[in-house]
């Protein structure tokens, strides 16, 4: 018998992750730099990445690993110092990134990509180390019940537009029974502005097909 799935507190926020970094990589390989509107949409892109990419730390760095860390002392140390380590790296992007606003030089974008490439594979390792190492120690301190009052007041702290924000980038990346069940959950729960306003924000995200059924599974209107 198929045990059931538990809580997950890195699966939402890892996908959409995923999702945003690879979108901003390749952008950053194919660029154009003759196209403003190309480096616009780098820049409005990188910016989103850096602020999921604070707003997620923040999440680690006070909400979750903090507990953890109280369960099982020094069991966090690693992962901080990871955080420290790829939030330098970010900051050093940030930095690259203003100079790309001011001089469309080539090698200033190959620069960039470079080391966006750099972190990029620096943050799917520690990705996978957080969803391997550390969620199992997770699952071994928390109770289901921790676990989803913790998601609770992961969800209380972001304001409905940092959700919004989010949300853009991991229900594209979730798969079809995901994207369900969590859409289907914030239809049930959220007050119908904000889901509407959801729908919206999604909608040029994902493929026209899949957009249309999904709708129907959620709502019973084609788009």
């Amino acid at each position: 018998m198929q045990k059931p799935q538990r809580i997950n507190p890195y699966l939402l926020p890892h996908k959409g992750l995923r999702h945003l970094l690879a979108k901003t990589s390749l952008l950053a390989g194919n660029l154009d730099v003759s196209k403003q509107s190309d480096i616009e949409q780098l820049h409005f892109l990188s910016l989103e990445l850096f602020f999921l990419l604070e707003q997620h730390a923040r999440t680690e760095d006070h909400m979750i690993l903090p507990l953890l860390e109280q369960k099982a002392p020094g069991s966090t140390i690693e992962n901080m110092e990871e955080h420290e380590r790829l939030e330098a790296m970010v900051h050093q992007l940030a930095t690259q990134l203003d100079q790309l606003r001011f001089k469309a030089e080539p090698q200033l974008f190959i620069d960039y990509f470079l080391e966006l490439s750099d972190f990029h594979s620096q943050y799917l390792a520690h990705m996978i180390m957080e969803e391997r190492a550390v969620l199992d120690l997770i699952w071994t301190h928390f109770s289901d019940q921790e676990l989803m009052d913790l998601h609770h007041r992961i969800l209380a702290s972001f304001s409905p537009e940092k959700i919004l924000r989010w949300f853009r980038y991991i229900v594209p990346a979730l798969n079809p029974s995901e994207r369900f069940m969590v859409l289907s959950g914030l239809r049930d729960k959220a007050p119908k502005p904000f889901f509407d306003a959801l729908i919206e924000v999604i909608k040029p995200e994902l493929d026209e097909a899949v957009f249309s059924e999904l709708l129907h599974q959620l709502t019973g209107v084609e788009a």
